[in-house]
């Protein structure tokens, strides 16, 4: 009999919605036009692409026109940011870069960094939350651009945006967002932040792998520099519109904005539930960053005694994870974690638990007591070896 798979790891991917599959399927057989066609099929395959771009921008809280379709929010990040600097910027000419961000906009940072320019690192607390004080003493007239994620994809901060915006204009900069995590579990509102660039990626909201979008403001779109070419058929970004997957993310976004506020409240709910089952079963637990400026989907504690990727991988009917997808084959502890002062032994006990608003209660109960179970069983194995202490039953 195969096991019923408890999956908690939807900061990584999530499993594409029924009615995104079915959007989609259509534009993979009948409707198989290149949008820049100007025959018949074009002219449908178009009309599709703009309607996706319409929900797009309707999630974002933008205009079409604004919205750049990608591969996902890592081609985002590298349009927006690198964008935003010629070849020839050197120092002091300067980025400033969040150092609990995803890799993929840190990544940028080391690039920019080897050509010259001059990196600036903001300082987080220990809640994650951008100290504006210090990016306001960052900030100068040679400051191009300051970027961050609106929600940390570990420990679920969510970084004052808005207030961000408005020191990186009052010195002439740009903010650069990625919303990966953001995305269907905040109000986005690019607009009214006045975010200058936001990314997005459509598998992190139910929809295909492969696709995202970059918004970009239309007052200061004639700053940023392509950094693909090709047909040109957008004018930062070449390429043929997958119009399949374009689809997919149009619709995975209006889901995303529909379910929005009900999809939070659930979270909350299933937040409190896990934090209890673990605070029962597993005491000595503690919570990585704080709730009242997170999301409710995401939970990162401390399981002291237990090491967080063994934990991981013992478990065959559970799936979480130790911190971002793209730090799974790193043996060294979170960065986000360090950065917000926890010791390299606390980062590598901690694990994260992405809650899926529609998931069953039964699946979760189930999933916390696997991850209990095991956690203790391991916490016994640490101290046979003369480690720490186990944890006592509840």
């Amino acid at each position: 009999m195969v096991k019923k798979l408890i999956y908690l790891d939807g900061c990584a991917t999530t499993r594409v919605d029924d009615e995104v599959f079915e959007a989609m399927l259509p534009f993979l057989r009948e409707e198989y036009g290149n949008p820049s066609s100007p025959h018949v099929l074009g002219k449908r395959a178009r009309r599709a692409v703009d309607e996706a771009a319409a929900s797009v921008a309707a999630l974002m809280g933008a205009d079409p026109a604004d919205v750049v379709f990608t591969s996902g929010a890592t081609e985002g990040n590298n349009l927006a940011l690198l964008g935003m600097f010629g070849h020839d910027d050197r120092a002091p000419v300067s980025g400033l870069f969040c150092p609990t961000d995803h890799k993929s906009s840190l990544a940028i940072g080391r690039a920019l960094a080897a050509r010259g320019v001059d990196v600036r690192t903001m300082r987080v607390g220990p809640d994650g939350r951008i100290d504006l004080q210090h990016l306001a003493g960052l900030l100068d007239l040679h400051s191009r651009v300051a970027t961050t994620a609106w929600v940390n994809s570990e420990i679920g901060t969510v970084q004052p945006v808005a207030a961000m915006a408005a020191l990186c204009h009052e010195v002439g900069a740009m903010l650069h967002v990625d919303a990966a995590q953001a995305a269907g579990r905040v109000p986005l509102r690019v607009r009214e932040a006045e975010v200058d660039t936001m990314s997005l990626s459509g598998h992190k909201i139910r929809g295909p792998k492969g696709v995202g979008a970059l918004y970009v403001r239309p007052e200061i779109r004639h700053r940023l520099r392509p950094v693909m070419f090709g047909g040109g058929q957008y004018e930062l970004r070449s390429g043929t519109i997958p119009t399949h997957l374009v689809v997919g993310l149009g619709k995975a976004c209006e889901l995303a904005l529909a379910r929005l506020d009900a999809e939070r409240r659930r979270a909350v709910d299933l937040r409190a539930t896990a934090l209890d089952m673990l605070r029962a079963g597993l005491p000595g637990v503690r919570v990585n960053g704080d709730p009242r400026h997170g999301v409710p989907h995401v939970l990162n504690v401390v399981l002291p005694g237990v090491r967080g990727e063994s934990l991981v991988s013992s478990l065959s009917t559970v799936a979480l994870a130790t911190g971002s997808a793209c730090n799974s084959g790193s043996q060294e502890p979170s960065h986000v974690l360090t950065a917000i002062g926890l010791s390299a032994q606390d980062a590598n006990s901690s694990v994260r638990i992405c809650l899926d608003a529609r998931m069953p209660f039964e699946d979760l109960v189930l999933g916390l007591d696997l991850i209990v179970e095991r956690a203790r069983d391991l916490a016994g194995v640490v101290v046979a070896m003369g480690g720490h202490a186990p944890f006592s039953p509840s």
